[in-house]
């Protein structure tokens, strides 16, 4: 039955939004890595606190909220899965989007995204359905599945 209602989430989610792919996003995710975002000053150093508390933390999507550290945790998020082309990705901060967005993974004129409608309103950008992407202080950070929900 749980399976049942989260498909049923996920698909009530992705018909909101036109042409939107499905995305399963709920589940256990990990922050893998940190790179610079292509449009951060070259000698920029990260938000040493930022590196510490995000690589190697977990991420848990669940239906009602999001479970990890500050600023992704969210009490009663509000999802939507939307399609975004390369130049609105990470808030339209992609310097030259398509070379860009395929060298960080992206393929396709639109890549599935996750908004939360959480108040840090950071969305997730999904290469594929295992990985995912989100920017932070000039840092893009790569969330990886570690175990899908209901597992």
């Amino acid at each position: 039955m749980r399976t049942s209602i989260i498909g049923g989430l996920l698909l009530a989610g992705a018909a909101a939004s036109a042409n939107a792919a499905p995305v399963e996003y709920l589940g256990n995710w990990t922050i893998a890595s940190s790179q610079p975002a292509p449009w951060a000053e070259a000698n920029e150093k990260p938000v040493a606190s930022d590196l510490k508390a995000l690589i190697g933390h977990g991420v848990i999507f669940r239906t009602d909220r999001i479970e990890a550290p500050p600023p992704l945790g969210c009490r009663k998020p509000h999802y939507a899965i939307k399609s975004y082309e390369p130049d609105m990705l990470f808030q339209g901060g992609l310097t030259d989007p398509k070379p860009q967005a395929a060298s960080l993974g992206f393929s396709g004129a639109t890549i599935p995204t996750l908004e939360t409608g959480c108040e840090g309103a950071i969305d997730f950008h999904f290469p594929d359905g295992n990985t995912a992407l989100f920017g932070l202080n000039n840092r893009i950070y790569k969330l990886v599945r570690t175990r899908p929900a209901g597992q």
